[in-house]
């Protein structure tokens, strides 16, 4: 098995090919595979790469979707005087919840892991051969790993996802609590998130009141407890401490400070019963009076643990 090689000769007919950081398949009975946790097919898996043969070279495009049961081949084998040499590895994962996954060196005899990883629903994972493996979080950037061995630190690092449209809640029905559709983020289950939202917002009127709270997707608000704060005139403000459940409080307060430039701010801790998406939610006091959540508005959020 020519794995991960830092410096590897290979001579074809009359022809030396010098390859830094490849991996590579060698033997009829190798091959690359990947492996879930048993719970899903919904990874997509894409390797590109080179094959190698006496008469020269073609390029290969293997496109695969995950089994939730068996382990799935990306790369195939060789045949006799054949090598394949892998450039570029892609497993998305389009599922809606958190996923395990393997990719394995398998030479038939024994199986060598080359890279594992838990996907958030959106999240993909990239190996190319002149980078080497890569995570990327649901927004495109890349995601910092969390643990790095037994007694590691906290990683300081800090997700966002910002808010790209407005969002308007005018129900009928007053203090109707809307999603702030777009401004959320994925939890694993049992994993601790510290979160912050800060959400501009304007009020068709100042007597128009308005309320903030949080919800997710699954699971429940065992382990939920933050803080929010909100508009209620230009020196004072509505501010619910310690809460602890979804779409709290129950209901609005009596006024905006103003209908163009008010904001609300939730931020505290999450550690969700079950894989979910966390959400930001509102009301307006008033049927048919508008709330609007501004684009720009903004969540950070950071896994803890």
């Amino acid at each position: 098995m020519d794995s991960n090689n830092r410096a590897l000769f290979f001579v074809l007919g009359y022809n030396i090919l010098y390859l830094y950081d490849m991996i590579t398949v060698s033997a009829t009975t190798d091959k690359i595979e990947a492996l879930l946790d048993g719970s899903s097919t919904q990874v997509e898996l894409v390797l590109i790469g080179r094959l190698f043969t006496e008469n020269g070279m073609t390029t290969i495009t293997n496109l695969n979707d995950s089994n939730g049961t068996t382990p799935v081949s990306i790369s195939g084998s060789p045949s006799v005087n054949q090598k394949i040499f892998v450039d570029f590895i892609s497993a998305f994962n389009n599922d809606s919840t958190s996923k395990e996954l393997t990719l394995r060196y398998n030479n038939s005899s024994s199986t060598y892991i080359l890279f594992k990883v838990s996907l958030a629903a959106g999240e993909k994972l990239e190996y190319n051969s002149g980078t080497g493996w890569t995570v990327y979080a649901t927004n495109g950037a890349v995601k910092n790993s969390i643990n790095q061995g037994a007694n590691a630190p906290t990683s300081n690092a800090i997700s966002s996802v910002v808010l790209g449209g407005d969002i308007t809640n005018n129900n009928a029905v007053a203090n109707t609590m809307n999603d702030v559709t777009g401004l959320e983020f994925v939890c694993e289950a049992s994993k601790t998130y510290w979160f912050k939202f800060v959400i501009p917002f304007t009020s068709a009127a100042t007597t128009t009141g308005s309320r903030w709270g949080l919800t997710a997707t699954a699971g429940t608000a065992a382990n939920l407890s933050y803080t929010s704060e909100y508009s209620l005139t230009s020196t004072t403000t509505t501010r619910n401490a310690n809460v602890q459940a979804f779409d709290s409080p129950a209901s609005c307060n009596a006024t905006s400070a103003n209908t163009g430039n008010n904001l609300c701010v939730m931020e505290g801790y999450f550690k969700p019963t079950a894989d979910c998406t966390l959400k930001a939610r509102f009301a307006s006091e008033i049927a048919n009076s508008a709330i609007t959540a501004k684009a720009g508005a903004i969540v950070y959020y950071q896994k803890t643990n």
